[in-house]
């Protein structure tokens, strides 16, 4: 086997080698470590003898491997030839010159054999001779890497270099040590466990809130069909306050109107204006304050401020319940999340929430102090005083019933007190819109969404027939109630308005607070409280008056207590309770005790009435303004013998008070709305009273009519041409007010009437029914002018062909609707925001008027040929009016005309112009403007200069103008107008002094200044 026994041999003089360079390489420089081995044992030995021995060594442990390989060749893997097997010899040979074989190697695999044999495995590319050789290759390979290693360690420099690499270990631990501390959290007083955390935790708390918080659930409205249940962030509505003196403000009338301005109390502002760093929030049950602390605290979360809040904007919002603290406990700052985030209050790192507190970005939210027992409330202020005390700048809202604190409550802690008013017509329209918006979310909606529109209008329609429905839903919690009922009974709400007075007084004194979870030291039957506040609110009217002496109250309360059952309670305590608790009573400045709904005051006085069976001190007060709801509600509680005691005086008081008659027919007819069966023997006098007040005289008669609602309606004929054309409008306001199937039907045929009146009232009732199913059955079939004043009306105007005339009052983004009329002769487009591209379509338009707070492109109107009429308010772009030219039949004009220099000279190459109308800011008219305009009849000209040349340029012309408007002109000198011979009216409002003396002496001619 000579081949084989060179190849052993070259592999045990190749490991000698491998291991000698190493030691040597270790004594010379690192760049010596691949010279020859003759030159390193030359150069790392000074003795001549040394060299010789080196060799010598070499020499025998060459030998000592040879004969470990020969054993390992020869006994395994016989069934390779020789010549295969030197090929892998030589294999592993080159591989052992090449590996990396270094100390550093050797360390770096702990100096264990097998690490480093596998380490070389895994670097040095295998052979590829064949499998079974390749296998022999591996296991000479990691043999001769384990004898390499073993003849390493028993080399003199081995031991030193295994020191120093155990102590670089140890230094290379020391520094890894250090940067694994240099992580860990610094550990304060302020943050013991560290605040690396604090940023997580706080977005996912803030993520958490503005999921679990953005939701509004009625509590004690009875439901048939579903759960009442909206986006917080979609129906809020902002609600008004006054500074809050411990003054009641003024009794709020009835709206006359849900459309109207939004009129709030002299001295009033809404809510986001007046919160302030520490604010005591007092308003009455369901004024809102729980609803306004929810949105304060998802809008902190998102960032959502705006406005006056916008410094609020990355708070962190802390809410506390105070009625979840009913022992009186209060939280300290690691339990303030346990209210309305327990789910995510076990992930807070330690001390995070007071971090948050020091830090001057917590806003405090505490939600009612009225509902916590007396004995507690004033561990509330201490509680508050210390915390402000422990973080100055901490922001604070807290909310109460007036009844359990008073505005100085928190005073010398430095809250400023606001008290929420009532809602005024515009928030209760508003709260109306946005609830039913808000409601298509609703998991439990018993409707198609789609379908949520006609039931706001229904509603809307009721609110307008009905003051005292308005009067009733002057809180946001009960104007929710009846948007809630409404849908929950298929816009049936109950035309009788006892059963909804019985489900407010439901929700008001029992089943909000049961299903709160509310707690109280007194406990009273529903019955109880009914009772007692029966009495006190007949006291209240009888006595004619707004309210009563808390002492007055009290006495009356403990004549009540001495009949009563089952009442182990003082006076004293049941009236603070009612107070407290009740939502129906109130005490508006001490001493003073009043109803907090002057609607529930008068059902209640009205069922006292009839349980005294006293139906005549109602009947000889009944023409009384401050009596009328009472009587009709008395009819309502009354059966029997004392609902016809009761009609009966009604009408025979109406057939015997010449003053008073219409009055109490009205209230007669107003009965029909309460009571459940006309008696019989009066069947005939009550039919003769309707007879006497339809139609109605006046828009209050109207809605007073609408509220007894279908007794009405089948009484109204339906043809109205007998009725005037007053008559006959409030007819159809009234028909509409009522609303339901038989009002459409009714007003489908009141439509065909061509009396402006008539048709103006029919459209204006579009906003109260379904729009589409109004379209197609009321308007379309008769209807040429619509006025829209609700955008959500655009898209049934396509069923409209009749439509020629179309007045737009809302705000518009797009005409695209116009697509659809192309009939259209008057457009009007009071606010629009968008582009008039679309009115290129209305090839028929003859007249326009636009205003919008933007100047526009008038480049669609070019191709309108038969446009005769145009008035443009706040449109133009350039004060040049060449665009004039691409309008040249224009017989109306009316412009606006911004800063810079007019070239109004185009205004007299359109000589077919018989109305104009200018204004401006300053302009100059040119002398021509109305040179060649000989048919001019009228001109306004507001806020322009070169007036008096210009008219005395149209004195010239003679044309046969007859009214003439100058506001704020440089006309100094009226001569010039009594030349114009046709002039029949002058409308003056100057700038400075003007004599119009002049123009008195000219017969026939109408001056007015404004």
């Amino acid at each position: 086997m000579p081949g084989v026994e060179t190849a052993v041999v070259a592999a045990g003089k190749a490991i000698a080698e491998r291991a000698m360079r190493e030691w040597l390489a270790a004594r010379a420089a690192s760049r010596d470590r691949d010279a020859q081995l003759k030159d390193m044992i030359q150069s790392g030995f000074r003795d001549r003898l040394a060299p010789r021995k080196f060799g010598n060594q070499l020499e025998g442990m060459a030998m000592a491997v040879e004969a470990r390989l020969r054993d390992l060749v020869e006994q395994e893997y016989r069934g390779l030839d020789e010549d295969a097997r030197s090929a892998v010899l030589l294999e592993v040979v080159e591989s052992l010159r090449t590996a990396d074989l270094s100390d550093e190697a050797l360390f770096d695999a702990d100096a264990d054999p097998a690490r480093l044999a596998r380490r070389v495995l895994d670097t040095v590319a295998p052979p590829r001779l064949g499998t079974t050789e390749d296998a022999l290759y591996g296991v000479l390979l990691a043999e001769c890497v384990a004898y390499l290693v073993g003849m390493m360690q028993q080399l003199p420099p081995y031991l030193p270099r295994a020191a120093t690499e155990s102590l670089a270990r140890l230094s290379g631990l020391a520094e890894g040590m250090e940067r694994v501390l240099a992580r860990l959290p610094v550990r304060t007083l302020e943050a013991p466990e560290g605040s690396q955390d604090d940023l997580a935790f706080e977005q996912h708390y803030l993520a958490f809130l503005s999921r679990t918080l953005d939701e509004i659930e009625l509590f004690g409205v009875p439901m048939e069909t579903y759960r009442p249940r909206t986006s917080l962030s979609v129906a809020y509505i902002s609600l008004t306050v006054s500074a809050d003196h411990e003054r009641r403000p003024p009794e709020r009338l009835a709206p006359a109107s849900l459309t109207g301005r939004d009129e709030s109390e002299p001295g009033s502002r809404r809510i986001e204006s007046a919160l302030g760093r520490l604010t005591l929030l007092r308003g009455e049950a369901g004024s809102g304050k729980s609803t306004l602390l929810r949105w304060l605290a998802v809008t902190a979360a998102r960032r959502g401020f705006t406005g006056d809040l916008a410094a609020w904007n990355g708070s962190v919002p802390l809410m506390v319940k105070l009625r979840s603290h009913a022992d009186g406990r209060l939280p300290a700052p690691a339990d303030l999340l346990d209210d309305v985030a327990p789910e995510v209050a076990g992930r807070m790192p330690r001390g995070w929430a007071e971090r948050v507190l020091a830090s001057g970005r917590a806003l405090l939210l505490v939600d009612g102090v009225d509902e916590l027992l007396v004995r507690h409330r004033n561990a509330v202020r201490q509680w508050l005083s210390r915390l402000l005390a422990a973080n100055p700048e901490l922001r604070v809202v807290v909310t109460s019933r007036p009844a359990a604190a008073d505005v100085r409550w928190l005073a010398d802690e430095g809250f400023t007190a606001a008290l929420l008013e009532p809602m005024t017509p515009h928030d209760l329209g508003e709260l109306v819109r946005q609830w039913h918006v808000a409601m298509r979310e609703c998991p439990s909606l018993p409707c198609p969404p789609d379908d949520l529109p006609s039931y706001e209008r229904a509603l809307l329609a009721r609110l307008e027939s009905n003051p005292h429905l308005r009067l009733l839903a002057s809180t946001p919690l009960l104007a929710a109630m009846l948007c809630a009922l409404n849908l929950d009974r298929r816009t049936q709400l109950p035309r009788s308005r006892m059963a909804l007075y019985d489900a407010v007084l439901a929700l008001l004194l029992e089943r909000r607070d049961a299903e709160r979870g509310i707690q109280d030291d007194i406990v009273l039957d529903p019955e109880q409280k009914i009772w007692i506040l029966r009495d006190l609110a007949w006291r209240v009217v009888s006595m004619g008056r707004s309210e009563l002496a808390k002492a007055t109250a009290l006495r009356r309360i403990e004549q009540r207590l001495t009949g009563m059952t089952r009442m182990p309670y003082q006076a004293a305590d049941v009236l603070e309770y009612l107070l407290r608790r009740s939502g129906v009573l109130r005490e508006p400045v001490p001493g003073r005790i009043d109803f907090a709904h002057k609607t529930v005051q008068e059902y209640l006085a009205a069922g006292q009435l009839v349980e005294d069976d006293d139906v005549e001190a109602a009947v000889e007060r009944a023409h009384l303004d401050q009596w009328r709801e009472v009587v009709v509600m008395t009819a309502g509680h009354a059966t029997g013998r004392l609902r016809r005691d009761l009609l009966r005086g009604l009408l025979d008081r109406a057939d015997d008070s010449g003053r008073h008659t219409r009055r109490l027919r009205l209230l007669v007819a107003s009965c029909l709305e309460t009571i459940r069966e006309i008696p019989l023997e009066l069947r005939e006098r009550v039919e003769s009273c309707l007879a006497e007040v339809i139609p109605p005289r006046t828009e209050d008669e109207a809605r007073i009519l609408a509220a007894a609602g279908e007794e009405i309606l089948r009484r109204v004929p339906d043809d109205l041409s007998a009725f005037t054309p007053l008559q006959a409008g409030l007819t159809v306001r009234m028909t509409g007010l009522i609303n339901g199937e038989d009002a459409v039907r009714k007003l489908t045929t009141f439509a065909t009437d061509p009396r402006w009146d008539v048709q103006s009232t029919v459209v204006g009732m579009w906003r109260f029914f379904d729009t589409d199913r109004y379209a197609v059955e009321v308007l379309a079939p008769s209807v040429s002018h619509v006025l829209v004043t609700d955008p959500r009306e655009l898209p049934s105007l396509r069923h409209l062909k009749r439509m020629t005339d179309l007045s737009v009052e809302s705000r518009l983004g797009s005409l695209g609707f116009l697509k659809d009329s192309p009939q259209l002769e008057f457009l009007r487009l009071a606010e629009l925001a968008g582009d008039l591209g679309p009115v290129a379509f209305l090839t028929g338009l003859k007249r326009l008027w636009l205003q919008t707070d933007r100047p526009l492109d008038l480049t669609p109107l070019y191709g309108l040929r038969g446009l005769l009429g145009l008035w443009a308010w706040g449109v133009l772009q350039e004060p040049d009016l060449a665009f004039l030219d691409r309008l040249p039949r224009l017989h109306q004009l009316g412009l606006s005309l911004p800063e810079g220099e007019a070239a109004t000279e185009a205004l007299s190459r359109q000589t077919e112009l018989r109305v104009i109308s200018l204004a401006g800011a300053g302009q100059r008219l040119s002398r021509s403007a109305f040179a060649h305009a000989s048919e001019l009849i009228s001109i306004s000209l507001n806020d322009l200069h070169g007036v008096p040349e210009c008219l005395d340029a149209l004195v010239s012309t003679a044309p046969p103008l007859e009214h003439l408007r100058l506001y704020y002109t440089d006309v100094t000198d009226v001569s010039i107008i009594a030349r114009l011979p046709m002039l029949r009216r002058v409308t003056v409002r100057p700038s400075k002094g003007l004599d119009l003396t002049p123009l008195a002496a000219i017969p026939g001619l109408v001056v007015s200044s404004d």
